[in-house]
Formats: C-alpha cells, sequence, structure tokens
C-alpha cells in the first residue's frame, strides 16, 4: 500500500524527550506541528505502542527537540531502539537538561517544552496537545528533514 503521507514529505525531524519517574525516553518524529500563537501550543502524533507515548501519557508533558544535521547518527539510533531497554542519552551521548517539567537535550539548537493540554485518538496514532511553558534556544543550525525511510536531507 502506498503510503499517501509521504506526498507531504520532507517533513522536519524532531526529537520528542518525556519522563516519568525513573524512566525516560527520547525518540524522532515528523510528525510535529504549530498548532496557536496565543496560547503557543503544538501537537505531536505518536503511536500508541511506542514507549514515548506511555511516558507522556502518564506525565501529562514533553518536549520537542529540534534535530540538527550533525545529530543525524543520534537521530538513527533513537528510532531504531526502544527506550525500554536502552539509555538514549548514554547511547547517544547526549546531554540532558532539567526543563521545569521533563526531560531536553541540551545538544539540540531549540527545545521547547510543554504541558499535555489534551491527547486526542486518531487512528494508530494519538496527537498530544501541548502548551509550551519553557522555551531554550541554544544556537542556529539547519534542520534536518525526513523524506521517508532512512533518507533524510537538510535545509
Amino acid at each position: 500500500m502506498e503510503k499517501i503521507y509521504h506526498l507531504l514529505y520532507p517533513m522536519r525531524v524532531v526529537l520528542i524527550s518525556a519522563r516519568d519517574g525513573g524512566k525516560e525516553s527520547i525518540m524522532p518524529a515528523a510528525w510535529c506541528f504549530p498548532l496557536s500563537f496565543d496560547p503557543p501550543m503544538f501537537g505531536v502524533a505518536i503511536a500508541k505502542k511506542r514507549f514515548t507515548y506511555s511516558l507522556i501519557h502518564k506525565s501529562k508533558a514533553f518536549a520537542i527537540n529540534l534535530a540538527s544535521p550533525d545529530m543525524r547518527g543520534g537521530v538513527a539510533l533513537c528510532g531504531s531502539k526502544s527506550g525500554k531497554d536502552t539509555d538514549k542519552f548514554a547511547a547517544t551521548g547526549w546531554k540532558r537538561e532539567e526543563g521545569k517539567r521533563t526531560v531536553m537535550i541540551a545538544d539540540a539548537p531549540a527545545s521547547i517544552e510543554c504541558e499535555v493540554e489534551r491527547e486526542m485518538e486518531t487512528g494508530d496514532h494519538v496527537v498530544f496537545i501541548g502548551k509550551a511553558i519553557n522555551v531554550v534556544r541554544r544556537r542556529e543550525a539547519k534542520g534536518l528533514y525526513h523524506t521517508g525511510g532512512t533518507e533524510f536531507v537538510e535545509i
């Protein structure tokens, strides 16, 4: 079956980080989007079978960390392993940064920390609608965009 959503690609890659209790994870996501200027709100679509889904569902918080081209190897690693079994911060060598409600990636050019306002089931994914509570800008960088499969471009 044709993946018709690829008609919308390339899509910017972000790294969604989340924590619940002593468990945390990072997952790459291309289905992340702004929803409102005022208040600043963002959506991210995550499959229920993902470990990160359970962390966000329980903690009601997540961070959107922008991925840059120099993070490509870590993006691939985070997309191929589960946070249930792998400490992705240790595996990538990325540094943790404490936010107001969850963990962020200090190596990312920027992070937007969000509190979940609502969850909306959309077929095989859930869209977490989050209100931005913290924005950290660290550096300027090009974006990493997913074109399908394991292919990426930088813009």
